[in-house]
């Protein structure tokens, strides 16, 4: 391995877990160290180092004296959301392997828990490192050279083009199930680069069956992984009638499995039980079916969905298309993996010659990963790092096999093509973290989101700005219409911190209606008939109330924890009150609108 290569290998791995672990912590969530903390993980390390493996969480009473507390219509303030209620005792569905691996480990040491965002960094920097690590592996396999710049994009791309970032957004019991997931599968298909033409073949293939066994105790259905895994290698030992050979490979797997097998038991008399069945949590989102009806619609949400596109920074965000009428079928806000991660159309320069076994196990198990996640009927974000990162190992792989193998404008023009579309991705995942699944940076920490928002928007109308001076006055003149239809008047910012002032038409009457991201208030205001009304609405820094006058005369006043509006995003009469639902536009006439923003 040449010296550029190892130097950008250090540069681009401080790159990414300086990111990591800021990112880690934008949400406002700084590394705690020396407390006892929240999380589920901790818990169930506190229940595992006092000797038993339920979390030490009193279940309520009130839900243990119901004759069935696992049907719908049960109160949730009773429940720990997401735990396993079974036999009076609560537990994890969630894989056992971050505990295993981490946070017990942790706390035995250290008498203490560890911040689970620390956690959820430190899988995803070992698994970009395992990955990266497996690329440098097959390119030195397959004798190709690339430049020390072509390789830089490559480990980008690793890095940050797999939909790692977006689990950043908001660290909780699932983002650490997948990071870890993440991290042992990467490290699985490294261990299986290093057995190749290695002259300790069993040491790594019992690294590489270990951390396959791993996975699947992270998230289950990774025993996919396992299985073409296993399936390539038994060929391989086959040709070479060598059957033996396998055993170092399949010796830990099977202890891994059979050490999950043996703790579900323990915790619910059956090895095949993970604790579903049991989840204290919506009734639709606990069911383990298969359907092919499930499949189409999840291939479209995890491959080609595409995103909501704004002049506003982050400018790239998740958005939930209902486009399917599929029973049981869940969408929350999503794009596809291509927009993640456009050069994957690399997996079709893929050779033998790059990697060979290594590099289609990869792209086959993603394949197969995807299809297993559409078949379930469950489309959201975080799940495509069950297989991307694979699906971007063996993309990369390719890119450079058919860079390596041409010269001149040929070679030019597919290094350009690279860099373009890694550059898209990059940006795509790095958008759509710092929006996160529920704007957890926003709420968490609004005055660094605007400062960072204020770098990447030199035009100052599409700048985001915080409790800003808002000062709107127009005339609208309002047609009755049927109880229930409302008329937007004013929208202010976009998602979280939003503000909207709009008309309801309610037994006749008008009420004026002022409606933020954590409530709303309405008052009910004399018909005016068609009559045009002057309306004055403000918002001034410091004060956090937004103030709605009508003809001179204050009728509403509202409370605000934040306002964040770019001056694009105050809009007069536009139907902004739910862009992703459906709802009545404004139709009645506005005359004289002035609006001031600073």
């Amino acid at each position: 391995m040449r010296l550029a290569h190892r130097a950008i290998f250090i540069v681009i791995a401080f790159i990414a877990g300086a990111y990591y672990f800021w990112a880690a912590q934008a949400p406002g969530h700084p590394f705690q160290w020396g407390y006892d903390l929240g999380g589920y993980y901790n818990y169930l390390a506190r229940g595992f180092t006092g000797g038993h493996l339920y979390v030490p969480i009193q279940p309520n009473p009130q839900l243990l004296a119901l004759p069935n507390p696992y049907v719908e219509g049960v109160d949730d303030s009773l429940k720990v959301w997401d735990m396993v209620l079974y036999r009076g005792r609560y537990y994890l569905y969630h894989g056992v392997a971050p505990e295993v691996l981490l946070f017990t480990p942790w706390r035995l040491v250290t008498g203490h828990d560890v911040p689970e965002n620390f956690g959820l960094a430190l899988f995803c920097l070992a698994g970009f490192l395992f990955s990266a690590g497996t690329l440098m592996r097959l390119l030195r396999l397959a004798r190709m050279e690339v430049s020390a710049g072509v390789l830089a994009v490559l480990l980008i791309a690793l890095a940050f083009c797999q939909d790692v970032p977006f689990l950043f957004g908001r660290v909780w019991v699932y983002e650490i199930a997948i990071g870890c997931a993440y991290c042992c599968l990467s490290g699985a298909v490294f261990f299986l680069a290093r057995s190749i033409q290695s002259g300790r073949p069993s040491v790594w293939l019992a690294g590489s069956g270990l951390m396959f066994g791993l996975a699947i105790a992270s998230r289950p259905h990774l025993g996919i992984a396992a299985i073409i895994a296993t399936a390539a290698l038994a060929i391989q030992f086959a040709r070479k009638r060598h059957f033996a050979g396998i055993l170092p490979f399949l010796v830990p797997l099977t202890a891994v499995g059979i050490g999950v097998m043996i703790y579900n038991y323990e915790r619910f008399g059956h090895p095949l039980e993970f604790g579903v069945r049991y989840v204290m949590g919506s009734h639709s989102l606990s069911r383990t079916e298969l359907s092919k009806r499930w499949v189409l619609p999840g291939l479209y949400y995890l491959v080609i969905s595409p995103p909501d596109l704004s002049a506003v920074f982050p400018w790239i965000r998740l958005v939930a298309r209902h486009k399917f009428e599929v029973t049981f079928l869940f969408v929350e806000p999503i794009i596809g993996c291509l927009f993640l991660a456009p050069f994957v159309i690399g997996i079709f320069f893929l050779r033998r010659a790059c990697g060979g076994m290594v590099s289609f196990v990869a792209l086959i198990t993603a394949t197969a990963v995807l299809l297993f996640l559409a078949g379930t009927g469950f489309n959201t974000q975080r799940y495509e790092v069950d297989f991307l990162p694979l699906g971007a190992l063996a993309a990369a792989a390719g890119f450079a096999a058919v860079i390596a193998r041409r010269t001149g404008w040929q070679k030019r023009g597919l290094t350009t093509l690279l860099v373009g579309l890694v550059a898209i991705g990059t940006l795509t995942n790095l958008a759509i973290a710092v929006a996160g699944p529920y704007d957890d940076f926003l709420k968490g920490d609004p005055r660094t989101y605007t400062r960072i928002a204020a770098w990447f928007s030199p035009v100052a109308r599409y700048r985001p700005l915080l409790d800003p001076n808002v000062d709107v006055e127009f005339t609208a003149a309002c047609t009755p219409h049927d109880d229930g239809f409302r008329e937007p008047l004013l929208a202010l910012g976009h998602y979280t911190f939003r503000e909207v002032v709009a008309l309801e038409h309610h037994s006749g009457k008008f009420r004026i209606l002022a409606q933020s991201d954590r409530d709303s208030v309405a008052q009910e205001i004399e018909n005016p008939g068609a009559r045009p009304m002057s309306f004055q609405i403000a918002y001034h820094t410091g004060v956090h109330k937004l103030t709605v006058s009508l003809d001179g005369r204050e009728v509403l006043s509202h409370e605000l924890e934040h306002l964040l509006t770019a001056p694009a995003q105050v809009t007069v009469g536009a139907n902004q009150i739910a862009p992703e639902v459906s709802a009545p536009a404004f139709t009645g006439r506005l005359e004289r609108v002035n609006v001031a923003l600073k």
